[in-house]
């Protein structure tokens, strides 16, 4: 035997007498306890995971009317050029007034147009029940010089009245 087993040996024999079984039973019962806490809270991770994912499931991105007027913008577009239905304010333009910015951050735009070096060409907009709330987010946009085009579903745009929108807005931007 080397002087490390009877050092070991010695503290077995220590821990057994004096009351030492107590001892090495009272850590053997916490470190059990301790495994039996850790497999429940892993068990209620899993059934809780379970219940939450009950209440999510996957949606299309655009209602019926967005897409309807999505593949109605794609066929306006001129040739290369993109749509993109969705898109955050804040991915359009940035400011350092957090205070005007704030109610902003968070809202999305109906359909961007770009062009094929993804500059953005215009912001397109269908007319909803919030008028106020679109108008404030047009004039943000216009101040930090991107186009808007409002359309309402009802007036059934053309694809030619959208392209020459879009057309007169290249235009301008080329002067």
């Amino acid at each position: 035997m080397n002087s490390d087993d009877t050092t070991l040996m010695s503290l077995v024999q220590t821990l057994l007498s004096n009351n030492g079984v107590y001892v090495m039973v009272t850590i053997i019962g916490l470190l059990l306890g301790g495994y039996v806490v850790i497999c429940l809270l892993a068990w209620i991770s899993d059934k809780q995971r379970d219940i939450i994912s009950k209440y999510y499931k996957p949606k299309k991105v655009l209602n019926d009317d967005e897409e309807k007027f999505f593949l109605l913008l794609r066929q306006s577009i001129p040739e290369g050029f993109f749509v993109f239905p969705h898109v955050s304010m804040k991915a359009l333009i940035e400011t350092n007034h957090w205070d005007f910015w704030a109610p902003f951050n968070l809202k999305r735009v109906d359909f961007v147009v770009c062009d094929a070096a993804l500059n953005i060409v215009c912001v397109v907009e269908l007319e909803g029940e919030n008028k106020k709330r679109h108008l404030r987010r047009q004039k943000m946009l216009k101040t930090a010089g991107v186009h808007v085009l409002r359309y309402d579903l009802k007036d059934n745009p053309a694809p030619e009245q959208i392209r020459m929108n879009i057309d007169e807005i290249l235009k301008e931007k080329k002067k």
